[in-house]
């Protein structure tokens, strides 16, 4: 490995070499014009990978709201069926185990063609990356996490992000699904 300085010492006998061979004594470029430009270059590439990292998270978080309205929605159409959302005997972490796939009959861990009375077939699991692992429940980190009541006529989701988001009142952190809508902490209950 190359330390700093050697390589320092080896791209300026570089630029000077290019210098001296191949431009003319009248239009030779001057060693610190390009060390101004390869510094340039190389603070435009930083902020890029800066740029195209957050947009990666905020595409993570767009993912993750997108599941867990898929989940209410789905969850409706089980209320509407039933008149109660399925009831769990524990915290249950929705896409793993048991919750695999959502029917009119509750959560089920795989749903095949014959299966009836299917409302989601893949039951969206947490995308774990970015996360800090804040949510977690059935032996699951980076979980979507349902609870409903006894009686089936509440529940709650609850799920984590990596970025507030202003528009939709929800933090960074824990967050919660209800079926009147979202909000922002962690879901009472859990």
């Amino acid at each position: 490995m190359l330390w700093p300085g050697k390589l320092i010492n080896c791209l300026i006998k570089l630029l000077n070499f290019l210098n001296f061979k191949f431009m003319n004594e009248q239009k030779r470029f001057l060693l610190i014009e390009i060390l101004v430009v390869v510094a340039v270059i190389g603070l435009i590439g930083t902020l890029a990978a800066v740029a195209v990292s957050s947009a990666r998270s905020n595409s993570r978080d767009a993912v993750r709201l997108s599941n867990v309205r898929q989940m209410q929605s789905a969850l409706e159409d089980h209320f509407v069926a039933r008149n109660a959302y399925p009831v769990v005997s524990e915290v249950t972490a929705l896409g793993f185990g048991s919750a695999g796939c959502l029917t009119i009959n509750g959560f089920q861990a795989t749903c095949d063609a014959s299966t009836e009375g299917v409302l989601t077939r893949a039951v969206p699991a947490t995308l774990g990356i970015g996360l800090d692992g804040l949510s977690s429940c059935g032996g699951a980190v980076n979980a979507y996490c349902y609870l409903a009541n006894e009686d089936g006529s509440t529940y709650v989701i609850q799920f984590e992000l990596e970025h507030a988001i202003s528009l939709a009142e929800l933090v960074k952190g824990l967050n919660c699904a209800t079926p009147e809508g979202m909000k922002a902490g962690a879901c009472k209950g859990f």
